[in-house]
């Protein structure tokens, strides 16, 4: 087997070996964020919905049918227990509130965590290139996908986040991105 056979084999078992390489540091860049995040701080827990006062019957029984089938009794929460239950809505009420402000922060929090990871990742992949392609090649898109994973969490709380900190980071993202681009398509030997 001719010498350029050989080395064109070796590229050929290699590039997949790093490609794979590459996607589980990706992989576990993202799952090392998003369980970190929750070891670290858990997520708030949504408020108990209270339960309805229990009825009781009637005093007065309900009017005789003719039919076979008698008419279902009327259960009439008794008052105090239908002020005790309007109680327990208002501060469910409270606590569904406070339940939604600690959300809001908490996925603030993990956003900005994930999007410092993810832009240190692709800063880290771009330094990291000459040496270590396949490493690189997964800090980078372990870096994309954490900021996604920012971002995909976040979700609706995105509105509540300062547009301009967004702006940044996108910004930042999208620089390094760029410049991780340019040095891995600059290293590359130009094709004939």
């Amino acid at each position: 087997m001719p010498a350029g056979q050989t080395a064109a084999h070796t590229a050929l078992v290699t590039i997949p070996i790093k490609l794979a390489y590459a996607a589980a540091v990706a992989a576990l860049l993202v799952l090392l964020v998003a369980f970190g995040t929750r070891a670290i701080a858990a997520a708030p827990q949504p408020p108990q919905y209270p339960t309805p006062p229990i009825g009781r019957p009637p005093v007065v029984p309900p009017p005789a049918t003719t039919g076979p089938q008698a008419p279902p009794a009327i259960v009439t929460p008794v008052p105090d227990e239908l002020v005790r239950y309007e109680q327990e809505q208002r501060d469910f009420q409270r606590a569904v509130e406070r339940y939604e402000d600690r959300r809001r922060e908490y996925r603030r929090n993990v956003f900005l965590a994930s999007a410092a990871v993810a832009i240190a990742a692709i800063a880290g992949g771009a330094a990291l290139w000459a040496s270590f392609d396949a490493l690189s090649l997964g800090f980078i898109a372990g870096g994309f996908a954490t900021l996604l994973y920012g971002v995909l969490q976040a979700g609706s709380d995105l509105d509540e986040i300062s547009p301009a900190l967004i702006f940044v980071v996108a910004l930042a993202g999208f620089a390094l991105v760029l410049g991780a681009g340019y040095r891995w398509l600059a290293s590359s030997p130009p094709k004939r």
